[in-house]
């Protein structure tokens, strides 16, 4: 039995992958209105990095990640949390499975970025950035058409490969170009008729304030959302708050030159 003055609200499927999940609590703790350590959300986050890939078992059609997603969750309602969240966006191709099993709530962060986008446009054309496999779960598809919202889909191949690229460069650890990949496929979302832009993978959240070059195109972070979300609906306060750049990307013209000591 759990200590009771260490008992988390908040427990977080983390590990999916492992950089995402950091960037999840950093923009977690960033967005809490807290002034004191004690004033912030009670949490837990169960690092599960070694499950197998969703992506692969979505375009596979096999179901391999469930078992041992419906055992984190398991682990998490043991612990007696309020809420769980997964920040992993291809994950929630199991939501339904998961969230039946459940005694805490889950948060779905389709739910969470729709809401988000609502703050952020009445109207409009959205372009998922997101994994092939939830692209094929279609639940973003579902959600946003639902909403009101229109899809852009650009039909140029490269966006995708873009977007593939800039999420294997995060999960390798190399930020700064997967930044460059993202701005890329940004573009050709804008150029496709994109009003706003979802970063809907979570290692593109890892991006989202390295990126440079966005030509007023509004960029939604599902982490972000997934964040606030857990928040409101814990009853914390939200402020306004972008992630931490993970590297400084001047442009060229703004860079001092590198000079031996003498």
């Amino acid at each position: 039995m759990i200590d009771e003055s260490i008992r988390p609200r908040l427990g977080i499927i983390g590990g999916l992958g492992p950089l995402a999940s950091a960037d999840f609590y950093f923009k977690l703790t960033r967005m809490t209105e807290a002034l004191r350590d004690n004033e912030h959300v009670p949490s837990v986050i169960l690092s599960v990095p070694q499950l197998p890939d969703r992506t692969e078992a979505i375009i596979a059609g096999h179901d391999g990640p469930l078992a041992p997603l419906q055992a984190a969750v398991s682990t998490l309602n043991a612990l007696e949390v309020a809420c769980i969240a997964m920040p992993c966006n291809t994950a929630h191709h199991w939501y339904g499975q998961l969230a039946a099993n459940s005694r805490a709530e889950i948060i779905h962060i389709g739910d969470a970025v729709v809401a988000e986008i609502r703050r952020n446009l009445n109207r409009g054309c959205v372009a998922n950035l997101a994994t092939r496999g939830t692209l094929v779960s279609g639940f973003y598809q579902d959600r946003i058409s639902a909403a009101g919202f229109d899809l852009c889909l650009p039909a140029n191949a490269e966006f995708q490969e873009r977007v593939d690229n800039a999420i294997a460069l995060v999960k390798a650890g190399s930020i700064a170009d997967a930044a460059t990949e993202t701005e890329r496929a940004l573009h050709l979302a804008q150029l496709a008729g994109a009003d706003a832009t979802l970063l809907g993978c979570t290692e593109l959240s890892v991006v989202a304030a390295s990126l440079n070059d966005t030509n007023g195109l509004i960029v939604i972070d599902s982490n972000a959302a997934l964040a606030r979300a857990c928040l409101t609906r814990l009853g914390y306060g939200v402020q306004e708050a972008r992630g931490l750049p993970t590297v400084s990307r001047l442009p060229e013209q703004d860079r001092l030159p590198w000079q031996r000591a003498s």
